[in-house]
């Protein structure tokens, strides 16, 4: 079992949200899991450039870190997002991965996979929000979403303990969820975003020349 945590904090780790995906995936490695964890600050991933490359093409032509990470997603059976809620959202880094993404959310290619989200926050905006966001992302990507872990902090390492055994809690479901093979109801905004995407890629099947292809193998359009 391989599990990937994926963080963007631009403390790396000398954050709480690496403290708390640390925390996580080192109880998963006491259930025999193989563990990494990237720090995104520490890779050059640019900006997308919009050019829908990725959609028509099958990749991106921009060459940089990004393929490294998502090679290593698509290799894993678990992969965490964490990110510290910056002005009400994910930080920039994370959002830059995200947005790199975007073929992930229109080839959802990690079916079969499971997924948690982590953030932390000083107070201030909702970092269940933050939090439910990833997993939403997570989601459109294709993977369960297990759960998510959310903490107050204002300085590094001001975490509460009971912070750090729910990552642990969340940990342990994780590789449960991957020996029980288990599934998980679609949220009803998960199914409805499917739909829009079916219907852009039918639409526009010209444009959308490598989602089509995909959805089409997949049987996902008649």
């Amino acid at each position: 079992m391989k599990i990937i945590g994926i963080v963007g904090s631009p403390h790396r780790k000398f954050g709480n949200t690496y403290k708390i995906v640390e925390r996580m995936l080192k109880e998963t490695e006491k259930m025999d899991a193989e563990t990494e964890i990237i720090m995104l600050s520490n890779l050059e991933i640019k900006y997308c450039a919009g050019c829908a490359t990725c959609l028509r093409e099958g990749e991106c032509p921009q060459k940089d870190g990004l393929k490294e990470v998502q090679d290593k997603m698509l290799g894993a059976d678990d992969v965490v997002l964490g990110s510290p809620v910056y002005v009400g959202h994910v930080t920039a880094q994370m959002k830059t991965f995200i947005d790199r993404c975007v073929s992930f959310a229109h080839r959802p290619c990690m079916q079969g996979k499971y997924a948690a989200s982590v953030s932390v926050y000083a107070g201030v905006g909702s970092v269940d929000d933050v939090a439910e966001y990833m997993n939403g992302v997570l989601r459109t990507w294709g993977a369960y979403t297990v759960g998510k872990v959310t903490g107050f902090a204002v300085g590094p390492g001001e975490l509460e303990e009971t912070v750090l055994e729910n990552a642990a809690e969340i940990g342990r479901d994780l590789i449960k969820a991957i020996k029980e093979r288990r599934e998980y109801p679609i949220p009803e905004g998960s199914v409805k975003i499917r739909e829009q995407l079916k219907n852009l890629i039918i639409v526009n099947e010209d444009f959308f020349r490598a989602d089509y292809e995909y959805w089409k193998d997949k049987g996902w359009i008649d």
